[in-house]
C-alpha cells in the first residue's frame, strides 16, 4: 500500500526503481515511460466532472499526445502504456487558484500569526532575504507538493520579484516541477512600505520583458498573469494604470482584496475597471452589492479557508460568491502556516459554509431539513470553478474528450478510502494525500504507484532546508 506522503520524500527515476530524498534505493511497482505518447488508464471508477459523462464504472481512459481522446467502459488499443486503475477513482487533477509557491522554504512558521503579523514579518522581513536560488527551491518544491497531493495547476502569485533573477528562476522551479501554471507576477518583497502601503509604484516593468520572452505564447502549461495590489494596497492612479497595462499584454490580473475592508470593488466599478479578467482572493468583507458586481461582471472569487479563519481576515465568502453570481473557487494561499493540499482547503470551505448556513435554523432551535451545498458542488469548486476562475475551462477541469489530460488517481484500497459507496463522497470527505496514487498532467506521468517522478527534486531536498533556515535566521527568527 503505497503512502504516497510528501514527508516520505519518494521520488522515482524514471523506467527505474525509486530514489528516496536519502538517496536509497528500491524497486517501483512498475518501471515506465513517463513521456508516452499513448496511455490508457484502465477500470477505474471515473468521476468526470462532465455533466453530460457523469460517473463510469469500470470505465477506460485514452490519452494521446497529452490530450483525453476517448472515454469508454472499455477501450482496445495497442501500442499504449497502460496503468491499472481498479483500486482508484480518477478525478480531474484539482485546480489551487490561489499560492504562494516560494513560502515552501519557509513551511511551518506562522501558524500562530495574524494577518497583521503576516504582513510584517512575511512581508516586511522574509521575503528581503530570499535570494534568486531560494525563490527557484520555493517554486520547485511548492510546486511539486501540490502534484503529490493531485493539483495539477496552480495560480502561482509571486511576490517576491526582488529582481529579474528572482522571477527567472522562480519560472526555472515551476517548470522543472513539471506542472500547469498561471504565473501571477507581484511586485517585490523587499520594500513592504512601498509596495504595499497605499503604493504610488506601478506595477514593475519586469513583466514586459516576462511578456516578450518567457512567455511568448499562452499555450504552454506556464501561461502570465499580473499579481497586482488593487485598491486595498495601492492608489487609484496605480490600480488603473496597472489593469490597464494587464489588458494591454492580454493577460488576467489577480488582487488581494476585502481582507481589510469593503469598498474595493466599488472603487473598481466606479474607476470603469471591472471586467471578467479580475481575479479576486479573499474578498471577506466585501458588501452584498460588491458582490454583484464581481458576478455582474464575470469575475472570480479565491477562497482560501484555512488561511481566512486563522488570520482575522473574516469567514469564507463561499455562500456570497454564489449568491452574488460570480466564479468561486479554492485556493491554499500560504504553506508557512496552513496545509497544503486542495483535500484539506475544499473541505474545509464547503464544511464551514454548511456551518454558516444552518446557523439561523441553530439559532431559532430548529433541525435543518437539507444540507445547503452538495459534495458533488464542492468537487466542482476544486476542478471545473478553479479551471474557470483562470479561464481554462476548455483545456483542463474535466474528464472530457478533447481536453488535456491532467488527472488525479485516488487509491479506494486504503485504511481510509474503503468501502467506497459514493466515489464523489469518497474524494470530497475521506481522503487526502496519502490517498494520490497517480497523476498526470498534460499526459506526462509525473506521480505513479504513489512515487514522484522529479528529477529536480529529488536531488535538492538538502538544499530547501538549508535554504529556508538561513533565511530564518537572517530575518531573526
Amino acid at each position: 500500500m503505497a503512502t504516497g506522503g510528501l514527508a516520505a520524500l519518494t521520488f522515482g527515476a524514471v523506467g527505474a526503481g525509486s530514489v528516496s530524498a536519502d538517496g536509497k534505493t528500491r524497486e517501483s511497482d512498475e518501471s515506465f515511460d513517463s513521456g508516452t505518447s499513448r496511455t490508457l488508464i484502465t477500470d477505474g471508477t471515473i468521476v468526470t466532472v462532465d455533466p453530460d459523462l457523469g460517473i463510469i464504472q469500470n470505465g477506460d481512459i485514452l490519452v494521446e499526445d497529452g490530450c483525453i481522446s476517448e472515454i469508454s467502459e472499455s477501450i482496445d488499443v495497442s501500442g499504449a502504456e497502460t496503468i491499472d486503475a481498479s483500486d482508484s477513482i480518477v478525478v480531474p487533477g484539482f485546480v489551487n487558484t490561489h499560492l504562494h509557491a516560494w513560502q515552501a522554504g519557509v513551511r511551518g512558521v506562522a501558524g500562530d500569526w495574524s494577518f497583521n503579523e503576516y504582513l510584517e514579518t512575511m512581508l516586511g522581513e522574509i521575503s528581503s532575504h530570499y535570494r534568486p536560488n531560494d525563490a527557484y527551491l520555493g517554486n520547485l518544491f511548492g510546486a511539486v507538493e501540490q502534484l503529490n497531493a493531485g493539483t495539477t495547476t496552480i495560480l502561482d502569485w509571486f511576490h517576491i520579484a526582488n529582481s529579474p533573477g528572482h522571477t527567472n528562476r522562480a519560472i526555472d522551479g515551476l517548470e522543472d516541477a513539471g506542472i500547469r501554471a498561471v504565473f501571477a507576477h507581484g511586485p517585490p518583497g523587499d520594500d513592504s512600505a512601498t509596495w504595499w502601503e497605499e503604493s504610488t509604484e506601478p506595477h514593475p516593468d519586469d513583466i514586459k520583458r516576462l511578456h516578450q520572452t518567457r512567455f511568448p505564447s499562452d499555450d504552454g502549461l506556464l501561461t502570465l498573469a499580473m499579481g497586482i495590489r488593487g485598491p486595498d494596497y495601492a492608489t487609484d492612479e496605480v490600480v488603473a494604470q496597472d489593469i490597464e497595462l494587464a489588458r494591454d499584454l492580454d493577460i488576467p490580473a489577480s488582487m488581494h482584496i476585502g481582507s481589510l475592508g469593503p469598498g474595493g470593488v466599488s472603487t473598481l466599478e466606479e474607476l470603469g475597471l471591472l471586467g471578467d479578467d479580475l481575479n479576486y482572493v479573499h474578498a471577506n468583507r466585501l458588501t452584498e452589492a460588491e458582490f454583484n458586481l464581481i458576478g455582474d461582471s464575470g469575475g472570480s472569487v479565491s477562497i482560501t479557508p484555512e488561511v481566512e479563519m486563522q488570520m482575522g481576515m473574516g469567514m469564507p465568502v463561499l455562500r456570497e460568491t454564489l449568491d452574488g453570481g460570480g466564479i468561486p473557487s479554492v485556493g491554499v494561499d500560504i504553506v508557512s502556516n496552513v496545509s497544503g493540499d486542495m483535500f484539506t482547503q475544499t473541505r474545509t470551505a464547503l464544511q464551514v459554509e454548511r456551518a454558516l448556513d444552518n446557523q439561523p435554523a441553530v439559532d431559532n432551535n430548529e433541525q435543518i431539513e437539507t444540507v445547503s451545498i452538495a459534495a458533488q458542488r464542492a468537487l466542482e469548486l476544486a476542478t471545473i470553478d478553479g479551471a474557470r476562475a483562470l479561464g481554462l475551462e476548455d483545456e483542463i477541469g474535466s474528464l472530457t474528450p478533447g481536453k488535456r489530460a491532467d488527472m488525479t488517481l485516488i487509491r479506494t484500497d486504503d485504511i481510509n478510502t474503503t468501502p467506497v459507496h459514493d466515489p464523489v463522497e469518497t474524494v470530497v470527505f475521506q481522503a487526502g494525500a496519502g490517498n494520490v496514487e497517480t497523476v498526470l498532467v498534460d499526459g506526462t506521468v509525473v506521480k505513479r504507484d504513489g512515487v514522484l517522478y522529479n528529477e529536480s527534486a529529488r536531488t535538492r531536498q538538502q538544499d530547501l532546508i538549508t535554504s529556508g533556515r538561513r533565511i530564518l535566521r537572517e530575518s531573526g527568527l
